[in-house]
């Protein structure tokens, strides 16, 4: 369907949401609307350079009702994060940040880090944490003080004898019956005390605790008191109180320069600053580009505050406050920065404006790269989505391929694509299996409408033809970039072959084009050698286990779930082998016995080499 005044006619004066394609069904806006034909009608005369560069390459226009406009709005952000369409303002660092979680409905409450709230959770959630390593000090601190479980409900069941973090101090051993739920469960109330900053409540608590333990002349005990007290102090000297209530919020500031903007967010947990992320946006104009912002930070499963502090207040306030509430569980406010909070946002604009000009004085953009890579590889389109394929075996067994994707520059880890080949076994036949799996990434890309802007192959001249043949016969030629880098030979250095073109292309080795390329490669390189390594491992557990007495189809099933390799069964020990479904000792003795007569000299000639080598 194109827009035009006969087609808005037909459209419905309903909520909705709206998607306009190119001629290869790629998305290239998506937007949501109260009003789809009055929403639409907006665009039969372009106010802004970027609506009507939108219009003169869309050739499809598709619509979907929703029952409000609410359903919109979570719609229209589900489609953004999956389209990442070229024409809206992307959040490119849109990722959920780790969390901590505390299982209070447990016997005995376990310590996790986790990405995501679970929906009906009656777990307890503390941050987000700006990065994993922030997290693992704070964990650090609490394990060192607060000795909660960090083991599986599964594993915590099959064991009969305490773990290491026992033995070090970092754990009360719950799995072995060695603490009472109640004494636990006051060591949970402890840490989640200092988790949400109720710490004056908690040195009352340790100084109390520690005084009974001294006068019923239980002196260790008392001393690890004193420990956790004196811990729990010097936390709080160092910690930044930055509001008088204990208030949750985050805090948005956002700087621009001409059509690059970077942001900055301050995390406020219980009056107290946990940390700040600088994010970056790809797009130019945006008619409210803070709902635009709210809709791609927050969603399902996120950490979201009782308040959000922002410069200017979207248009659709209300619509948002609804929504995120609905996520929440309880109602979200959306503020600007007034009285205290004034501070808190000029903090965050500092570290917005450094962002920017961090980001101003590092390497090309994307923008500019991505155009530099059209004109050089003669693409047909600017590229945004890049994918790679490589291919790995050991003389034709456990032949495997792989596929990474990059957006803007950066790798795509949610589409990284394993591939088992099928139909090439034994002689290897590197051109017999590239075909195979670009057919089958072919085939799916079509299917979903999904294809790559430029498709990188680890490999020669004669590796791009396959490729080259394979796109001409599902009609992609000239409507999909292809190229090809190899290293043929070390005094050579890269060799990038494009279709068209006899000999390969002269890029200078600090071309930036080239050292996108070659980064591209070496990780579809890095991620298929993974997954042959964990292939090869697998089939020669399977083929070994195949000739060991005892062990039949069911318990083959069940090692092979739990072990990669024989020295890692080896290595569990009889006590968890027998604990496995469907093992006993006599087995587990059998299976060990085994494994031992095998691997006694290649074990004793590595420990040798560990004492005494280089």
């Amino acid at each position: 369907m194109e827009l035009s005044p006969e087609t808005l006619k037909t459209l419905p004066e309903a909520p909705g949401v709206y998607l306009f394609k190119d001629p290869r069904g790629v998305v290239l806006y998506v937007g949501k609307a109260k009003n789809l034909r009055h929403r639409l009608a907006s665009y039969l005369a372009p106010s802004t350079l970027k609506t009507a560069s939108l219009l003169r390459q869309a050739q499809e226009l598709e619509t979907i009702i929703t029952r409000n406009e609410k359903e919109a709005l979570i719609l229209e952000a589900n489609l953004i994060k999956k389209h990442r369409p070229r024409y809206n303002v992307i959040l490119r660092d849109d990722k959920a940040y780790p969390l901590l979680r505390i299982s209070l409905k447990e016997k005995y409450p376990r310590l996790m880090i986790v990405r995501r709230k679970r929906k009906g959770d009656q777990a307890l959630y503390f941050g987000p944490y700006p990065s994993a390593g922030a997290l693992r000090q704070t964990v650090k601190i609490l394990t060192k003080f607060f000795p909660l479980r960090r083991c599986s409900n599964a594993e915590m069941a099959r064991r009969t004898r305490p773990c290491l973090y026992y033995e070090i101090g970092k754990c009360l051993a719950p799995c072995v019956g060695w603490v009472s739920p109640e004494r636990y469960r006051k060591v949970v109330e402890q840490a989640v005390a200092f988790l949400e900053g109720r710490t004056q409540d908690l040195v009352r608590q340790l100084k109390r605790e520690m005084e009974e333990a001294a006068q019923n002349l239980e002196f260790e005990r008392a001393a690890r008191l004193r420990d956790r007290l004196r811990a729990v102090q010097k936390i709080l000297e160092s910690q930044a109180v930055v509001l008088p209530q204990e208030e949750d919020l985050d805090v948005f500031a956002l700087a621009r320069k001409d059509d690059k903007a970077s942001g900055a967010v301050l995390f406020v947990r219980r009056g107290k600053l946990l940390g700040h992320k600088v994010f970056h946006l790809r797009g130019r104009e945006e008619e409210d580009l803070w709902a635009t912002l709210l809709k791609q930070f927050y969603d399902e499963g996120k950490l979201i505050p009782q308040k959000i502090v922002l410069p200017e207040l979207p248009a659709e306030k209300a619509l948002l406050e609804d929504w995120l509430s609905e996520m929440k569980g309880q109602r979200v406010k959306l503020l600007t920065p007034k009285g205290e909070l004034q501070g808190l946002w000029e903090m965050a604009q500092r570290n917005a404006e450094e962002a920017l000009r961090s980001r101003l004085r590092g390497e090309k953009t994307w923008e500019e790269l991505a155009q530099a890579l059209a004109e050089s590889l003669r693409l047909p389109v600017i590229p945004q989505k890049v994918e790679a394929v490589d291919l790995s075996s050991l003389q034709g067994t456990a032949p495997v391929g792989a596929m990474v994707a990059f957006f803007e520059g950066e790798p795509d880890k949610n589409r990284y694509r394993r591939y088992h080949i099928r139909e090439v076994q034994g002689t290897p036949d590197d051109y017999a299996m590239l075909r195979e799996v670009l057919k089958r990434r072919l085939e799916r890309g079509l299917k979903e409408k999904d294809l790559p802007d430029l498709l990188v192959i680890d490999g020669g001249r004669g590796h791009l033809e396959v490729g080259r043949r394979l796109l001409e016969e599902y009609g992609l030629e000239g409507r999909l970039g292809l190229c090809a880098i190899a290293k043929e030979r070390e005094d050579e250095g890269e060799k990038v072959y494009i279709p068209g073109r006899k000999n390969p292309l002269r890029l200078s080795r600090h071309s930036e084009v080239l050292r996108f390329l070659t980064r591209v490669r070496d990780e579809v390189h890095r991620f298929v050698l993974t997954f042959h390594r964990q292939r090869r491992e697998t089939e020669t557990l399977r083929s070994f286990l195949d000739g060991l007495p005892g062990i039949g189809p069911k318990r083959k099933k069940t090692l092979l779930s739990h072990f990669s390799t024989p020295q890692e069964i080896l290595a569990a020990g009889e006590e968890k082998l027998a604990r496995l479904p469907g093992f006993n000792r006599p087995v587990a003795q059998r299976l060990i016995q085994e494994l031992q007569s095998i691997y006694r000299e290649p074990l004793e000639s590595q420990s040798s080499k560990g004492l005494g080598g280089a």
